[in-house]
């Protein structure tokens, strides 16, 4: 027999290290990434928010009744920005972190809101800021959190403005021309709450999609090789410890290029989708199919030994070879070689096993294609299998 070996980058990856030591899902690392770039936005407005209080409180037309609290606010919003992002680097990421922020963030805004003429400051819409960046940040639901405490930072803000709080209830008047502008600068704010909350929603849609194109093939919509690796890290990291089983098919259709060539690529195409729904609707829940590229799959299936992976390879065969595809007016009959790999029969290593069953692969091609085979175990002569010419086409 020839001597086969895969170039594939898929062997590269998994070549030379322990399966534990790879990611078990990188889109976890990609959400971190993201919030951490967030927290870096945070971090930077916050510093550059405190320059800006602090060169405005200069100006003579901001009112400042005890300067002295306001210099304590600004030292202490300093320190908080300094420890977050110094003194908690290594929870940079988080999403605790990033709420940390963003709540840190409102309090200061209401607190030099508070401190330099209530509902007159020069500083009310830092509220308006500080929900705009939690929304991007960490979607709706904090979004309306903030929307929520912002409100009663207002109500409060209106109460103190009218001394409320100063025990002199018969100097405290409230009428409606009074509570318009608090009224409009809330609802002005839930409404950006919601328009921030749909945006960041429809974010996260097109996030997802964006995930789940980089999971699946385009082509056939199984899972692609990347997640069939995280699937098979997975299901090996659980079968060592409970000292199980597993075995891998590596299939291939039998001379696609002559259906390129006689009805062109077109038909190959709608030929792979073909295979691909066929061979899904054979397998179970728990299996796991994608395409390695080309038309090649892989079909990783827990806790099966190799007679039993065998036998479901021989189902997946049989049922290609009788049910042919009809293409413009064409009966396309196609057969699909197998091979099949175990563990722990065939090594103790995830890519030791996938390079097993390629070369069984091969072996299968070499016995004439249309078969299955375990590695250096020959498997039993297809049942009702035509003559060793596995592509034939006639008129429907």
């Amino acid at each position: 027999m020839a001597s086969y070996e895969k170039s594939s980058p898929i062997y590269t990856l998994l070549s030379g290290q322990r399966v534990g030591q790879m990611s078990i899902d990188e889109h976890k690392e990609i959400d971190r990434e993201e919030r951490a770039a967030h927290q870096n936005i945070f971090s930077g407005f916050q510093f550059l928010l405190l320059l800006v209080v602090f060169l405005c409180t200069r100006l003579p037309c901001v009112q400042m009744p005890q300067p002295a609290t306001l210099s304590g606010t600004l030292t202490g919003f300093t320190l908080f920005a300094l420890i977050s992002r110094y003194g908690l680097r290594e929870h940079r990421g988080t999403e605790w972190h990033l709420l940390l922020d963003s709540w840190g963030l409102l309090f200061f805004a209401a607190a030099a809101i508070w401190q330099t003429g209530f509902l007159s400051s020069p500083f009310q819409s830092l509220f308006f800021i500080s929900i705009l960046l939690t929304g991007i940040s960490l979607g709706s639901k904090a979004v309306y959190h903030q929307a929520g405490a912002a409100t009663v930072c207002l109500i409060l803000l209106a109460a103190a403005d009218r001394k409320a709080f100063s025990g002199n209830l018969a100097a405290l008047k409230v009428d409606t021309e009074y509570l318009s502008e608090p009224l409009i600068r809330v609802t002005l704010l839930w409404l950006l709450a919601w328009a921030v909350s749909k945006l960041s929603q429809e974010a996260e849609v097109t996030k997802e999609k964006i995930r789940q194109l980089s999971r699946t093939d385009q082509l056939t919509g199984l899972w692609n090789m990347k997640m069939l690796l995280i699937f098979m890290q997975r299901e090996y990291q659980r079968i060592l410890i409970r000292s199980g089983k597993f075995s891998v098919l590596m299939i291939d259709a039998d001379n696609l290029k002559a259906v390129n060539d006689m009805f062109g690529h077109h038909a190959g195409t709608m030929l792979i989708i073909f295979i691909s729904e066929t061979m899904r609707s054979e397998l179970r829940e728990e299996d796991m199919l994608a395409r390695f590229g080309g038309d090649e799959f892989v079909a990783f299936l827990p806790d099966t030994a190799c007679q039993d992976a065998w036998k479901v390879a021989e189902r997946l065969r049989r049922r290609i070879e009788d049910a042919p595809l009809v293409y413009e007016g064409h009966t396309v009959h196609i057969t699909v070689s197998c091979g099949i790999a175990c563990f722990p029969v065939h090594g103790d290593e995830l890519t030791e096993i996938m390079k097993v069953a390629d070369r069984a692969l091969y072996q299968s091609k070499d016995l004439g294609k249309n078969r299955c085979t375990i590695f250096n175990q020959p498997a039993p002569e297809p049942v009702n299998s035509p003559s060793p010419q596995s592509f034939r086409a006639g008129d429907a």
